[in-house]
């Protein structure tokens, strides 16, 4: 099997284009790694799997994999030597069983769907990946359905209470609490994976889809009291619904909550990363949607404010804090690459203030314990609209940096620790501990993966 050593000379000069291959690359690669190989949760019995329609070369290489049917809170990030192969550690897992998360496992799978749906009359077997993440995700919502809601119906945290010696799936209610934006969650994958179904199955995915969006009509006035927090996820979550529907619908109520939270936001101090890069997108995706004039001022308006934390001489953006040290979280980094990059599609940017923010703050800073390697020289996504050609041959820069190991190398699992640390005295970086929190990782893929789709695709 050929890898890619890239060229003599190398050219460390580094495009947006790049970087957002990169990402997706990372993403793409992380999901399938957390979902088929990591065991963090409760796998899926393969003759549950619908696979009729694959060869049977693929149906066999599938009994060497264990997909998730959902995933555990917490896991250890290290990799362990088991016959000559390096595996998860499932020694030391949490075993609640996050409805955030889960949510998001499945939305991830879904927006891969569509991206080995390209794949049609060029790689059979990467084209197979979409019917293998098909039934994955429908029997991890169906999973849901069954196991993941409390008396009302509604979508809530559980922890797995499963006897080994019976094997018999018990799961007792962690949190009795229930999050809108969770539900949104569940609206928006079983709606995208109906789109992939046929028969009675496509049909009852939908209406159930459609049930909670009526849920979120008739309870307008409950969501209005919600946090600010708590209505920003909502609201990029009935963004993430329009665009899989178009149904005009939704329309009105995305609009009524965005205006809750513009008038609160406007309250509040300008100094939560987090929290303006939500407003950011959700303001620059009802632009894309509505094209009122008015989404437009506001996005650039809160761009402006994201633009003033980057330090030009750190090459990186900087809280407001009089501490000597800065703690980083995942989501806030994340966020603001995102932001900068979704707002680089839209309008010119300083192309070296989003290169620098990804080389310094996103691979050089250990928020990203490693990540998947390069593909190899006779895999069609190392090149250029997947024909393999010696002229469309992608470099390195399109997939990884070469100062971030792989998984192989650093044993370690390609995903997001909790934080970073940065010292103002050495101008350095100190990661915590490498520990997988599935909490911290799957809304980050899927935020990636849904942004980068678009894009990649255009």
């Amino acid at each position: 099997m050929l890898r890619y050593i890239g060229p003599f000379l190398r050219m460390n000069k580094l495009s947006i284009d790049q970087i957002q291959n990169q990402l997706f690359h990372l993403s793409k690669e992380s999901i399938k790694n957390l979902v088929l190989s990591s065991k963090c949760g409760i796998v899926i019995d393969h003759r549950n799997l619908n696979l009729k329609n694959l060869p049977s070369t693929d149906i066999n290489t599938l009994k060497s994999i264990s997909p998730l049917l959902c995933v555990y809170k917490k896991s250890s990030a290290k990799l362990k030597n088991k016959n000559n192969k390096l595996c998860w550690d499932d020694s030391k897992q949490k075993k609640e069983i996050p409805i955030f998360s889960n949510g998001y496992m499945t939305l991830s799978l879904l927006e891969l769907v569509d991206y080995y749906k390209g794949f049609k009359d060029i790689d059979s077997k990467k084209y197979n990946l979409s019917t293998l993440y098909t039934e994955i995700a429908r029997n991890q919502l169906e999973f849901f359905v069954s196991h993941m809601r409390d008396e009302s119906g509604l979508f809530i945290d559980k922890k797995d209470c499963t006897d080994p010696l019976t094997g018999r799936i018990q799961l007792k209610s962690k949190n009795k609490t229930f999050k809108f934006s969770e539900q949104a969650l569940f609206m928006n994958a079983f709606y995208k994976c109906s789109d992939y179904l046929d028969g009675d199955i496509k049909t009852a995915f939908k209406t159930f889809s459609l049930d909670i969006l009526k849920m979120f009509l008739d309870f307008k006035e409950e969501i209005y009291n919600i946090s600010f927090n708590e209505k920003c996820n909502l609201c990029f979550n009935l963004n993430v619904f329009y665009t899989y529907s178009n149904m005009e619908e939704v329309q009105p109520l995305l609009l009524d909550i965005f205006d809750l939270i513009f008038e609160e936001y406007n309250t509040l101090p300008k100094n939560n990363i987090s929290n303006l890069c939500i407003m950011y997108l959700n303001s620059a995706i009802l632009f894309k949607h509505t094209n009122i004039f008015r989404f437009k001022k506001i996005s650039d308006s809160i761009m402006e404010s994201l633009i003033d934390y980057y330090n030009e001489d750190l090459g990186i953006f900087v809280k407001e804090s009089s501490d000597k040290d800065i703690k980083f979280s995942s989501d806030e980094i994340v966020l603001y690459l995102m932001s900068m990059l979704y707002n680089s599609t839209l309008d010119d940017i300083d192309e070296k203030l989003v290169t620098n923010i990804f080389k310094y703050q996103f691979v050089d800073s250990g928020i990203l314990l490693s990540w998947p390697d390069t593909p190899t020289l006779d895999d069609v996504e190392h090149y250029k609209n997947f024909n393999a050609k010696p002229e469309n041959l992608l470099e390195e820069q399109y997939f990884k940096m070469t100062s971030i190991q792989s998984p192989e190398i650093a044993e370690l699992a390609p995903i997001f620790i909790k934080n970073v640390t940065f010292s103002r005295s050495n101008n350095s970086f100190k990661s915590s501990k490498s520990t997988f929190d599935s909490r911290k990782n799957f809304n980050l893929f899927f935020l990636m993966l849904h942004l980068l789709n678009r894009h990649l695709k255009s």
